[in-house]
């Protein structure tokens, strides 16, 4: 498995940096930060030995006493910060409230981000909460890798058991998972959880639940004493909007109500849900409306099930490449209509007869069948798979 580390953004998600402000370097939040270091006393530039700065993915904390009404000393420390390959630059603002415009243009230009907090934030309450931090990642990456055995095949009962006990020894005895991955929902294209440790943390108050990083997205499990429908309703949607305010344009894919001993199948069921590109238009999808994205998802790797989607999509692509036609969108439009070829022509602002003849010209491409009801399955399928494509 591959080890995550601790991002500039992360540290600035943390709340003792909810004050703080970012002047320069943004285009470097997701530099690694392995430490944490001081520097207060006088560099000098001409003598940087008899000055113990560390190399490398540090974050340094400094005053920048030395710099008030300097400019030439804060550029040279600035580009020495560069040199040294540091991860980021904080700034106590009780001496300085900014840094001279061309300081910035160096941390800007190397991708160094420099911030600034306010003065009353001791330095030992930020490395502290650094730590907790790091060792939050840490833990994390014990839980994924107990989901990973746990949803291994060969995974004795008796072994998920006792997972799931290592998990959270305080879970009640049903759950519900949610399968969280950060979105553009205007592509449908997954993307990096920027603030991910942020929303574990914040799971993690609530003592009978359980987050962990988990593949490219987040497993959330919410546990209850309680079948009442109504009671698993309220908790569902509760989490949902907090999903929301934390990641407005994640996907989230939501299992069924299970028995606390079947949270294997609870974390399967809304992974599967969310890679199967059946969300609605607010990003959503429940296990139970998946459909036949359910088998497709465990044909996904099939040879024989790639070979098929490749004998469909490879001839559209094709024409589509040589001809600068849209058969491909037509075809996704299409199925988005429900195959209402007045509706798909709105909405591509088309008339009906070129959707017609966009999905007659399919027909001569790809190998679909005899009849309509065949073509329609075809297209269908194809959608399907592209939507989970997309995804995995």
């Amino acid at each position: 498995m591959i080890m995550k580390d601790i991002t500039v953004l992360d540290i600035l998600n943390l709340p003792i940096m909810a004050n703080a402000e970012l002047k320069a370097g943004q285009s470097g939040l997701s530099n690694i930060v392995s430490y944490v270091n001081v520097l207060d006393n006088y560099y000098d530039e001409t003598d940087p030995e008899s000055t113990p700065v560390n190399y490398g993915q540090n974050f340094y904390l400094t005053s920048m006493y030395y710099g008030v009404g300097n400019a030439l000393y804060v550029d040279s420390l600035m580009q020495h910060f560069v040199d040294l390959k540091v991860s980021a630059v904080c700034i106590i603002d009780e001496y300085l409230s900014a840094l001279p415009s061309s300081a910035y243009e160096i941390a800007d230009k190397n991708q160094v981000p420099v911030i600034f907090i306010d003065k009353n934030t001791p330095y030992a309450l930020i490395i502290s909460s650094i730590m907790e931090l790091k060792l939050s990642y840490q833990e994390s990456e014990l839980h994924e890798n107990l989901l990973h055995e746990m949803m291994l095949p060969h995974c004795y009962e008796d072994r998920k058991q006792e997972i799931i006990g290592q998990l959270n020894p305080n879970f009640h005895n049903r759950v519900t998972a949610f399968f969280c991955m950060n979105t553009d929902l205007s592509n449908n294209k997954a993307a990096e959880i920027s603030n991910g440790l942020h929303l574990l943390n914040k799971i993690r108050t609530y003592k009978t639940s359980f987050a962990c990083q988990y593949k490219n997205g987040m497993i959330i499990v919410r546990s209850y004493n309680t079948s009442k429908m109504a009671i698993q309703t309220d908790l569902t949607e509760d989490t949902i909007q907090f999903i929301r305010r934390m990641l407005p344009n994640a996907i989230i894919g939501i299992s069924d109500s299970l028995p606390l001993t079947h949270l294997d199948e609870a974390i399967a069921q809304c992974s599967t849900a969310s890679l199967s590109g059946a969300h609605d238009i607010n990003g959503i999808v429940y296990y139970r409306d998946v459909g036949i994205s359910k088998l497709l998802m465990k044909l996904i790797s099939h040879p024989d099930l790639e070979e098929y989607y490749r004998s469909l999509i490879k001839p559209i692509n094709e024409y589509d490449k040589k001809y600068k036609s849209e058969l491909l969108a037509t075809i996704k439009c299409f199925v988005e209509c429900s195959l209402d070829h007045v509706k798909t022509g709105k909405q591509l602002h088309i008339h009906e007869n070129t959707v017609r003849y966009r999905l007659n010209k399919i027909k001569e491409l790809i190998p679909y069948g005899k009849s309509s009801l065949d073509f329609n399955q075809s297209i269908y399928f194809l959608y399907k798979i592209l939507k989970i494509k997309e995804l995995v």
